[in-house]
């Protein structure tokens, strides 16, 4: 796997904290504020306050949605200010602050990633994340590349993927990502660069499973295919192991008793110009276990 030392390349926004600035939002704790702050006032109302249609009710309920709306429209403000929430024109607009244009078609986790990403192009050495920054923005088609130092006389050599379910990128994509690199201003003027289709490590899941009595085996499936779709994606990646004990955790899902596990055999292990493709996932479920 790549060894990335540069927190651009390896933070998951997905795993950080909830901000602090966005609220949590309960209709009836702010209604139930305002009820309290008008028996604060006139305790003679708590009578009107306990019947749901009173007059006093009717006013209090559409004041405390709109307070609702009004909070609600803060946390959009908030999130819209930060690079892992902020979607559309915001993204764009953040994206901007670090010099980064919205490509043609381009979805907003990808323009996220190169946001993110950015700074990395400032360095005048051409750092690894640099290189990264640089082939993501040649073309919109490409998921992935790595960049590695394969010489003491500057070489080095960017590996790509493409997105979709083949992951070798045409030689159209390779020759935009070859023309960007080598553009004055981009290409450190020591290092000799070659760019590289990704090589493709396919292998198959083969599995079976033993359900206990109970569960509905179909539904117990249908956990199991949702959580090896997710395997599937997070190797999806220049780099990125497929490891037995992934595919095993997935395949454990409520209701299964054991796991067997047929292939792969061993963990699949990608270097830096090699990504693991999931042909296919056979898991069989297995006579119920007997009580």
């Amino acid at each position: 796997m790549p060894n990335y030392t540069s927190p651009a390349l390896y933070i998951d926004f997905a795993r950080l904290p909830p901000p602090d600035v966005i609220e949590t939002i309960d209709y009836e704790v702010l209604l139930q504020r305002y009820k309290d702050e008008v028996l604060e006032k006139n305790p003679k109302l708590k009578a009107a306050l306990a019947l749901e249609q009173s007059p006093t009710n009717v006013i209090l309920e559409p004041q405390a949605y709109g307070e609702v709306l009004v909070r609600a429209r803060v946390n959009a403000a908030a999130r819209a200010v930060m690079l892992a929430f902020a979607k559309g024109a915001d993204l764009e607009n953040l994206a901007a602050f670090f010099g980064v244009e919205r490509l043609p078609d381009e979805l907003d986790d990808s323009l996220r990633r190169r946001a993110q990403m950015a700074p990395e192009a400032y360095s005048t050495a051409g750092s690894e994340g640099a290189y990264i920054f640089q082939a993501l923005s040649a073309d919109v088609r490409i998921r992935d590349a790595t960049a590695t130092k394969v010489n003491k006389f500057g070489g080095v050599k960017v590996a790509v993927m493409q997105s979709g379910t083949d992951p070798v990128p045409t030689k159209d994509i390779i020759a935009n990502v070859v023309k960007r690199l080598n553009q004055k201003g981009i290409k450190p003027l020591t290092d000799v660069i070659s760019v590289c289709p990704v090589m493709p490590l396919r292998t198959q899941i083969v599995a079976n499973v033993t359900l206990y009595p109970g569960p509905d085996a179909a539904l117990v499936m249908s956990d199991i295919g949702t959580a090896l779709t997710k395997v599937r994606t997070n190797v999806s990646m220049i780099g990125r192991d497929l490891t037995r004990s992934a595919i095993i955790s997935a395949l454990n899902q409520n209701g299964v008793q054991n796991v067997d596990l047929i292939s792969p055999a061993a963990d699949v292990v990608a270097g830096n110009d090699q990504c693991v493709v999931i042909d296919s996932a056979k898991v069989t479920p297995l006579p119920t276990r007997l009580e």
